[in-house]
């Protein structure tokens, strides 16, 4: 019989126990970047660099990259190589569309891999999120969140880690969405692993200050599962995993969270770099043990002890012994006692002078990798450290953070991929789900304490169809059988027989909500209704943008302008004048957006009016007086500019066209834009002609507008099927 292999996989970002440490002997303690034959660098890829950190699962590393770099065809890939020797196994890749990330960001989550189905998962850049055939990279199924939730992808590339737990994937970010989820949140979606059905969708607290790229850790406390993890609006949370539910949060920045959290037994250890809450908004940075007890909705969290002035917004720390050791923003170590908090050692040097990827333990050594080059391999000692070895790498960057799999390991540069080993090197296979503690058995808490409806958040069509699945949770957040009798009820378009909704067939733009209750517990999901094309929205008589639209509510009003209610993005919005509404399913193509437009004038300043198509943007710009067909904001991968000179208080008429042509994989995208004034005929040419050689293939209509200097003001937007020439 042919024996199976069992590897020591590091299948997310912080291992197999969500730690940072590997259980791991014989790992070397010095390395020679340039290799050679006498070099314990196994192998070397040259190609594969950025700021991702890899996984490994099965024998096969996983990791995010930039796909042809400075290319028209330019776009984001998951690339997959045989661990053990550095050989490209399949890679995966995808358009990065309406994204203000910059390309030299791509990769800031790491994929995750779940050991269960070997299916990976990856966030992209641009919030398209993906399941992947860990085998093949065949992409098993993939949801646009940018459009269908309203996630946020911005400048500063900072993207959420998924995670799973048994048969969930859970990811976050923060979520700019519809209805009473209008406002910004830090939030998390609870999908089904195999099929991306939504769940649980569940969130913080609305408006907070920074998107970041703190991953979530899932352990059970007092026998309850959590997952914890740092938000943007500066504190850390923790969630029940299978339901979504909030169970507390503790207040440590005033400014978001970036490093991860590390949880052991009931201690949480946490730190930042910004502002601290008060009494101490005057003092930067701190790191604070914590500790969680309690279940249900009597979990608390207590503070342990909290150090201020330790600038330690990036790197995560690792817990040896009652040690915990910490690497600061300035590449300074930090250790601590863990449960009283007093310093071991402060701002002790040993290499380089930034940080900002994590520090593996494993064979009782300290792996540190720098931002600007250098690299240090530490031994804990009674009194702190020393320095094993350490050198420097010039013109290579570490934004990623060190792993180890089967006793190799793996440091991630801006520029190479190194993998480090000698023949000694072995370790411990860790099971990622046992890692994660025993719960209370189920059959002491058979109570009814929490519903869930599934699916939690979809989309339809008038007259669709829906099949609905009633799941109920004890306090614990632990499922429980099902029971025969459910009240459903239905507050909108729609109706319920069974446990089937169909959507009203005269329903448009709206939206209704389904609510279970299960022994005077209550659960409810929300179902966007939009009709097939054509659209046409008028304002009159409205009093908010159409409740289906994704990202409108919240940055845009309903205003009256030269006697006519008009839809109107404001400028007082904190960090959402510069952004995108969409308006209904992801699976559209070959479609025209059109609509009348006028923009303001303030400051000596004029706006960015914008219509997207197919994830294109036609962008009537102010202040350059110019009309752009783009898909990738920051990259210009694509791109075609005409001056077009406009006024302030003129409406003007905008018509936007995608159309493809050829079938994949040789498809390319014409797109096709005009702009007039309102009030004379439409010009039979167009103004502006693009066309994309890697083509976004379907996309939701929608909205772009930066208002951030004065307000820009929409109205009588039709979205259609395209004619049959152009």
């Amino acid at each position: 019989m042919m024996s199976t292999v069992v590897h020591a996989d590091w299948p997310y970002w912080r291992g197999p126990a969500f730690d940072g440490t590997g259980r791991a002997t014989g790992l070397p303690d010095n390395w020679d970047p340039k290799g050679g034959d006498d070099s314990n660098v196994l192998w070397k890829r040259d190609d594969i660099g950025g700021p991702c950190t890899p996984i490994v699962m099965n024998g096969k590393l996983y990791t995010i990259q930039r796909a042809e770099p400075n290319t028209p065809t330019e776009g984001e890939r998951v690339v997959c190589l045989d661990a053990a020797t550095g050989e490209t196994l399949w890679e995966n890749r995808y358009n990065v569309w309406l994204s203000d990330v910059p390309a030299e960001r791509i990769g800031w989550s790491s994929v995750v891999g779940d050991p269960e189905t070997g299916n990976v998962y990856a966030l992209g850049s641009c919030d398209l999120f993906q399941c992947l055939d860990g085998s093949t990279g065949k992409t098993l199924w993939s949801i646009p969140l940018h459009e269908q939730f309203g996630m946020l992808s911005t400048y500063g590339g900072r993207t959420n880690f998924p995670v799973i737990h048994e048969d969930l994937v859970i990811i976050g970010g923060i979520i700019i969405n519809w209805g009473e989820k209008a406002k910004p949140n830090h939030r998390l979606i609870g999908m089904d692993k195999k099929t991306g059905e939504v769940r649980w969708f569940s969130g913080t607290r609305d408006l907070p200050y920074d998107t970041t790229y703190s991953a979530p850790s899932i352990v059970t406390i007092d026998g309850q599962r959590q997952l914890i993890l740092g938000t943007g609006d500066g504190a850390i949370w923790g969630f029940q995993p299978r339901t979504g539910r909030p169970l507390w949060h503790y207040d440590l920045s005033r400014r978001g969270i970036f490093a991860t959290p590390l949880v052991v037994g009931d201690r949480v250890f946490a730190s930042h770099s910004e502002e601290n809450v008060a009494p101490n908004e005057n003092v930067m940075g701190g790191v604070v043990g914590l500790r969680v007890s309690g279940t249900g909705a009597d979990t608390k969290v207590t503070e342990l002890w909290k150090q201020l002035e330790v600038v330690a917004g990036y790197s995560e720390p690792v817990l040896i012994g009652e040690r915990l050791y910490l690497v600061d923003d300035r590449c300074k170590m930090w250790i601590f006692d863990a449960e009283s908090g007093e310093p071991i050692v402060e701002r002790k040097a040993f290499a380089g002078s930034r940080q900002r990827g994590a520090i593996l333990h494993a064979d009782n050594k300290i792996y540190v990798l720098t931002e600007n080059g250098p690299w240090a391999v530490l031994k804990p000692t009674d009194d702190g450290f020393e320095v094993i070895n350490k050198g420097r790498i010039r013109d290579m960057e570490f934004a990623g953070s060190p792993i180890v799999s089967d006793g190799r390991l793996y440091f991630p540069g801006s520029t190479t991929l190194f993998c480090v080993s000698t023949e000694q090197g072995t370790e411990q296979s860790i099971n990622m789900s046992q890692s994660m503690g025993e719960e209370t058995p189920v059959g002491k808490n058979t109570k009814v304490d929490w519903v869930q409806v599934v699916p939690a958040e979809s989309i339809v069509r008038p007259g669709d169809e829906i099949q609905v699945k009633v799941n109920v949770f004890n306090s614990l957040g632990q499922a429980l059988p099902t029971p025969r009798t459910i009240d459903l009820t239905v507050d909108g378009p729609g109706s319920v027989n069974g446990l089937t909704f169909t959507a009203s067939q005269d329903a448009a733009h709206t939206a209704a909500t389904i609510t279970a209750t299960v022994d005077g517990k209550q659960g409810e999901a929300r179902i966007r209704i939009v009709p097939p094309l054509p659209w046409k929205f008028t304002f009159e008589g409205a009093t908010d943008p159409p409740l289906s639209w994704v990202g409108a509510r919240y940055r845009s009003i309903i205003r009256n302008v030269d006697g006519s209610d008009v839809l109107t993005k404001i400028t007082t919005i904190p960090k959402g004048a510069r952004s995108r509404a969409w308006m209904g399913q992801s699976d559209l193509a070959d479609y025209t957006i059109a609509a009348d437009v006028r923009g303001a004038r303030m400051s000596q300043q004029l706006p960015d009016i914008g219509l997207t198509n197919n994830g294109y943007v036609l962008d009537l710009m102010g202040e350059s007086q110019q009309l752009q067909i783009r898909t990738w904001s920051s990259q210009l991968r694509m791109a075609k500019s005409v001056d077009f000179k406009w006024d302030e208080n003129t409406w003007y008429r905008m018509k936007f066209e995608s159309r493809l042509e050829s079938e994949p994989p040789a498809a390319v995208a014409v797109l096709r834009g005009k702009v007039w004034p309102r009030d004379e005929p439409e010009p039979k040419e167009w103004t502006v002609t693009a066309r994309d050689e890697s083509p976004n293939l379907t996309a939701s209509p929608g909205l772009y507008g930066n208002a951030k200097v004065a307000e820009i003001y929409y109205d009588n937007i039709e979205v259609m099927e395209n004619e049959s020439s152009p």
